[in-house]
């Protein structure tokens, strides 16, 4: 039997809730991880993305009797997503981190599996450098706070979680031209606001990344 498909999932939350909750679980399973991953991309802590992924499915609970299908399901998930993660990152009181000592591999290999940036040192980075990347991840996170959020959405939708331009302008519901102009201009807001905050630490660290961390050169 075909798996049901996001819309037929959301018509019978609709029909069945609140008293048959098996579809709404389906829905929950079926995108939890990607919530998590993106939450987790933007507030770099565990817990705190946890709970901001549950938050998200509350809010998805309560809103589905309202969704109208203009737009797909995802597209609506991921606005409540990055709205959600976005709220966090505003309220988040970022605690220093603490020094990992350089001969604690299992601490270094903890610290590599919760970068939700997937910053990794370039072969030339020396072992001293460790502390520097953790100071580029915590400048990272400072400048998407102090972009306008729309900004700091498109970034993370492109840069952080590799949306294409069409599935952005589906998210956003606008067209690929407004997408393209509003990217370009969300990396300059954060170019600048890198410069300011993240400057040394970049001048200062050869970075490799995934391409998650960095811009795209499009």
């Amino acid at each position: 039997m075909a798996a049901l498909t996001d819309e037929e999932l959301v018509a019978r939350c609709k029909a069945e809730l609140p008293s048959d909750t098996r579809s709404y679980e389906m829905l929950v399973q079926r995108h939890m991880n990607r919530v998590y991953s993106l939450v987790y991309r933007v507030v770099a802590n565990k817990e705190e993305a946890e709970d901001i992924a549950q938050e998200v499915f509350i809010k998805v609970y309560h809103g589905l009797h309202k969704f109208e299908q203009q737009a797909s399901f995802s597209s609506w998930l991921y606005r409540i997503a990055t709205n959600c993660a976005l709220d966090a990152l505003d309220k988040i009181k970022r605690r220093p981190k603490a020094a990992v000592p350089m001969n604690d591999s299992k601490a270094r290999e903890n610290e590599d599996e919760s970068d939700p940036l997937h910053l990794q040192p370039s072969q030339a980075a020396g072992p001293e450098d460790s502390l520097i990347l953790a100071e580029l991840r915590e400048c990272i996170c400072r400048v998407l706070k102090k972009l306008e959020r729309e900004q700091a959405r498109l970034l993370i939708m492109r840069d952080f979680d590799d949306l294409s331009y069409d599935e952005i302008a589906n998210v956003l519901q606008v067209g690929m031209s407004t997408v393209k102009m509003r990217i370009h201009r969300a990396r300059l807001a954060f170019q600048e606001f890198f410069n300011q905050f993240c400057g040394r630490v970049y001048l200062n660290f050869p970075v490799s990344s995934s391409g998650k961390a960095e811009m795209k050169k499009e």
